[in-house]
């Protein structure tokens, strides 16, 4: 039953992360730590946790890329964070097609957000996004999460 109701409840915290990234642009601490908090429920209520134990090494993974990509290039700590919770969703045998979404996303996202910046951006918005020069990281991790989730 709970295990059911798994997707929603990731789909509803990438949801947020996204919104209030683009918002406020840093994603708070206590919604980075949710995805860890329903795996754990999810882990509970299975009874095999060993079933589960190539989830756990991918996320190990990639929050090793994580830190990698937040010590080179700049992303932020708390996408590193969601980035890593959304990994511990996504099935070993899907991954790779995730990281393809997840790439093709920031791209995208990328284009998108420039684009939308140099059209109705201003200095003086109370949106993050269009206020600075940034790419909320939030996004791409959003669709790919959410594509690993329903449609993968």
């Amino acid at each position: 039953m709970i295990a059911q109701l798994v997707p929603f409840a990731m789909a509803a915290i990438l949801l947020a992360a996204m919104v209030i990234e683009v918002r406020k642009g840093r994603i708070p601490n206590w919604l980075t730590l949710l995805p860890f908090v329903v795996f754990a429920v999810m882990l509970l209520t299975t009874g095999d946790i060993w079933a589960l134990m190539p989830q756990i090494y991918l996320g190990l993974a990639v929050f090793a890329a994580g830190l990698l990509l937040f010590a080179v290039a700049g992303i932020g700590a708390g996408a590193v964070k969601l980035m890593t919770g959304v990994a511990l969703f996504v099935p070993v045998g899907e991954a790779f097609y995730t990281l393809l979404v997840f790439i093709s996303a920031l791209f995208a996202s990328a284009i998108i957000i420039v684009q939308l910046r140099k059209f109705a951006g201003a200095e003086q918005s109370k949106w993050h996004v269009m206020a600075n020069a940034v790419l909320p990281m939030s996004i791409p991790i959003g669709i790919a999460g959410l594509v690993s989730l329903f449609w993968l």
